[in-house]
């Protein structure tokens, strides 16, 4: 068994910040900022490199309790930068030891407050679609989000069950529900979720 390791925050962070900067490709900003409308700074590194980031954390901390891991994902979206809040959701994400950890008050609703863009809530709906699946209780808490005044907090409800569905074989019905509900949503990207949503029931529907 590893013996338990303490994180320095503060000093974790600026490594890893330290690291997005260096695998940074300024031909890709360009092409990220068409794709991603967002006011958030960027290093512009691309994401198969985000994900190695996060990856190349994990096996070089695998002593590291996950409250202390998780308190580092806290410290990461809050730096207020695109790179380091995807490597927060993706450290929760690749580990089922996080996913167990993670509470809903505390990363879900509050990191979901900050959501200002697509990118952001589709990676977010990689671990609450798998909490999802793994608890479902949490179906009201994912209504709840639907329910949202806040566009991008309707968007990570349907892409939730979006997730659950594609990822879990479940909740096939709540997710045609969700889609109709938000078929007229005001926010076009809330709307091109629909879209989405009903072309993965049809794939099913026609065994794709």
């Amino acid at each position: 068994m590893n013996a338990s390791v303490s994180l320095n925050i503060a000093a974790e962070v600026a490594a890893i910040t330290a690291v997005l900067q260096a695998r940074r490709d300024p031909a890709y900003e360009w092409g990220m900022r068409r794709t991603v409308a967002s006011q958030l700074p960027a290093h512009a590194t691309r994401v198969p490199d985000i994900r190695k980031v996060a990856s190349e954390w994990r096996r070089a901390h695998k002593g590291v309790e996950p409250a202390e891991v998780l308190a580092l994902c806290d410290a990461l979206w809050a730096t207020g930068w695109r790179e380091e809040r995807i490597v927060a959701i993706a450290l929760i994400e690749g580990s089922k030891e996080l996913l167990r950890a993670v509470e809903w008050a505390a990363q879900v609703e509050r990191w979901s407050r900050d959501l200002e863009n697509w990118e952001h809530v589709d990676w977010l709906a990689g671990v609450t679609g798998r909490l999802l699946i793994a608890d479902g209780t949490l179906l009201a808490k994912t209504k709840a989000l639907e329910s949202s005044e806040n566009p991008w907090q309707r968007r990570l409800g349907l892409v939730t069950l979006i997730v659950a569905f594609m990822k879990g074989g479940v909740l096939r019905e709540e997710l045609a529900a969700m889609a109709e509900r938000r078929a007229k949503d005001p926010h076009p990207l809330v709307r091109r979720a629909v879209v989405w949503a009903r072309d993965r029931l049809k794939k099913d529907h026609l065994g794709g």
